[in-house]
């Protein structure tokens, strides 16, 4: 729920930092960020009106308005209509974890989200090193490589490519992932009987190729979560090996533990 106006936390006084001689509005762009990413807002947060920042900060509503301007096109707030400037909440959370084998399509199903998905690239090739290695396979045997784009209400938020044994998925086509709702691990349950159990990943501060970036409505270079994950059905056989370039402000990854005594 979203703070009302009157419970926003309130800058006492300006800081120490807008006492310098740097530009002004890029003075209030740090301070508004610090709170943003500090304790003093939560995503979904109202901040208080240009009016009230502008007399807590002791700087003109212009200056306010310039710096906030700034947060909204960097991704950390947005404006609602007339209700106000808020948080930036990010479109997709994604769990992570060894026990976790939930497919996108599934995941964003369950947050009430419209997932959508574009085939980017669908080709069979020679399994390189890498790919041989993290999938268990002899060199050179032939695998199955799908590069899709990811979007929630609309938006996209990661571009991903997996790579599984052509062996386990006979007849595997581009068709079966050209639909929007296409889900690659319903097609592996229900039609080879693949059953999913868990993951091996890693996650990388990565940076944006010129493709993703113009896929991902970054820019090239803009930083980017990168997720590598080995898939492993119930017989612990690696199933898939996915590289997952995600959106740094439309996408959070989290995990839950369970501690023993």
């Amino acid at each position: 729920m979203a703070k009302s106006a009157s419970l926003t936390p309130k800058i006492e006084k300006a800081p120490e930092a807008l006492t310098q001689n740097a530009a002004l509005y890029l003075q209030v762009e740090a301070t508004l960020k610090e709170m943003i990413e500090g304790l003093s807002y939560s995503p979904g947060d109202q901040i208080p009106s240009e009016r009230e920042l502008s007399e807590q900060l002791g700087v003109s509503r212009m200056t306010v308005r310039r710096a906030i301007e700034n947060l909204i096109r960097r991704g950390l707030l947005e404006r609602r209509s007339t209700s106000g400037t808020f948080v930036r909440q990010p479109q997709v959370y994604r769990r992570v974890g060894k026990d976790v084998a939930v497919g996108i399509t599934q995941l964003l199903r369950e947050e009430g989200a419209v997932a959508g998905s574009k085939l980017l690239c669908f080709e069979t090739l020679l399994a390189p090193l890498k790919i041989a290695e993290k999938l268990k396979l002899r060199l050179g045997v032939p695998v199955v490589m799908i590069r899709r784009l990811r979007t929630a209400n609309g938006k996209p938020f990661c571009v991903e490519t997996s790579y599984l044994s052509a062996e386990i998925v006979p007849g595997l086509s581009a068709e079966d992932l050209m639909g929007e709702s296409a889900s690659l691990y319903r097609i592996l349950a229900e039609r080879y009987g693949i059953r999913l159990s868990q993951n091996y990943e890693t996650l990388d501060l990565s940076y944006a190729t010129h493709e993703e970036a113009q896929l991902l409505e970054l820019k090239e270079g803009d930083p980017v979560l990168l997720l590598r994950s080995v898939v492993m059905d119930e017989l612990d056989r690696p199933v898939e090996y996915l590289k997952s370039v995600n959106h740094p402000k439309r996408v959070v990854f989290h995990s839950r533990s369970t501690f023993y005594p």
